[in-house]
């Protein structure tokens, strides 16, 4: 199982898990190139991804359609994400979204029992 905690930097993905993804996305290692295009090698791996964000997004948001996208190239299709949004939005919403997704950790967890 991979786990990423994420949060959004200007719309996307930090700087540095940029090239953690660059330096792990190794023709050969992690994919392959096929007659039929590039294949993931990590197949049957499970990612659980957490996303953080001082506003609301959504979870249809280009950054987790990045993080998705960049997962399957290396084979990774099972991906779970936990979304906490509204952070810097005011208390409530900060205490509203760390309870749901300390709702969606349970229910993950119950899932891998």
């Amino acid at each position: 199982m991979i786990v990423l905690g994420i949060p959004m930097y200007n719309f996307n993905i930090p700087s540095t898990l940029s090239s953690y993804f660059d330096h792990i996305a190794r023709a050969g290692i992690t994919f392959r190139y096929t007659a039929n295009g590039p294949e993931g090698l990590l197949q049957n791996k499970k990612a659980v991804v957490f996303i953080t964000r001082g506003g609301s997004y959504g979870s249809d948001h280009p950054q987790t359609a990045y993080v998705r996208q960049f997962l399957g190239f290396l084979g990774i299709e099972d991906v779970e994400f936990v979304h906490a949004e509204g952070l810097a939005i005011d208390e409530a919403s900060r205490a509203a979204a760390l309870e749901s997704a300390r709702e969606q950790i349970a229910r993950l967890g119950r899932q891998a029992d």
